[in-house]
């Protein structure tokens, strides 16, 4: 008897799967199906406008935080939407959403997945219970003090030094700086960490992963995840944006560094050098 493929393998190894690959695997639920339909249409949309030359749009796309597609049984309709934080809807004008509606029209015509509405909404928090309890704790001294952005009424899971982080990675990332920032530098030009800060660019609001001081600079550094490759082009179109603002350098920490210890550390110490050795 053949073997089964194992759920969601790539059709070649070390290629990460193109979303029509996902979609039309058989070892995959209906709802992971959705999903990917959601984010290969918002995908193809920036692409499309930086094919194009619109990096203002694109950059607007990039703040987008989730993609849901819900059926509407009044109009009997497959509608997208797409999902930002609330001190971003600002920048999504009328003016914008008409535009982004005539693109996603033409993308949606083309893929073909039955998909023939678009809307852009608040992202809604996560909360349980308790969520009495943890507004309390967040407006308190004692909250995490970098969630001024998303503001989620749970419990965060990984937290240090009193700061929330929105996985283990960017948390694994924290304590490798933390330990160059106490261990490997001297006190007296030592780097400072700001994880997830909420900042304000020209037209845009953004929460890069993390923020480094250092010998006078500023720096960002950004964990990548492993569909990577996909977004690349849309990536460096805001690191430009990032660097016309004032950060000294932008870097992107590959997300399979962090499982090594060894390899990230020298990987932190790289990024320094380059920091420190900007203009």
């Amino acid at each position: 008897m053949a073997e089964q493929p194992a759920q969601g393998a790539s059709s070649l190894p070390g290629r990460p799967r193109t979303y029509e690959e996902i979609i039309n695997d058989e070892w995959i639920t209906a709802e992971e199906k959705e999903r990917a339909k959601a984010e290969s249409l918002l995908g193809h949309m920036a692409a499309l406008l930086f094919q194009r030359g619109d990096t203002v749009h694109v950059n607007l796309l990039l703040l987008v935080r989730n993609t849901v597609i819900e059926h509407d049984w009044e109009s009997r309709t497959n509608d997208l939407w797409l999902e930002i934080d609330p001190g971003d809807t600002a920048s999504f004008t009328e003016e914008v959403r008409e535009h982004l509606d005539s693109v996603f029209k033409q993308v949606s015509a083309r893929l073909d997945y039955g998909v023939t509405w678009f809307g852009i909404r608040e992202t809604l928090p996560q909360i349980g219970p308790d969520w009495r309890e943890r507004l309390r704790e967040m407006m308190s001294a004692d909250r995490p003090t970098n969630q001024a952005r998303r503001t989620m009424p749970e419990k965060p899971q990984w937290v240090q030094d009193r700061l929330a982080f929105t996985n283990s990675g960017e948390l694994r990332v924290y304590q490798g700086l933390k330990h160059l920032q106490e261990k490997d530098l001297p006190s007296e030009e030592t780097i400072s960490i700001f994880p997830l800060p909420n900042g304000r660019v020209p037209g845009h609001t953004w929460e890069p992963d993390l923020l480094v001081t250092y010998k006078g600079r500023a720096g960002v550094l950004e964990i990548d995840g492993p569909d990577h490759r996909a977004r690349r082009a849309m990536d460096m179109s805001r690191d430009h944006l990032l660097r016309d603002a004032g950060m000294a350098f932008v870097d992107r920490l590959p997300v399979e560094v962090i499982n090594d210890p060894k390899e990230l550390l020298a990987w932190l110490k790289r990024f320094l050098r380059r920091l420190r050795e900007c203009p």
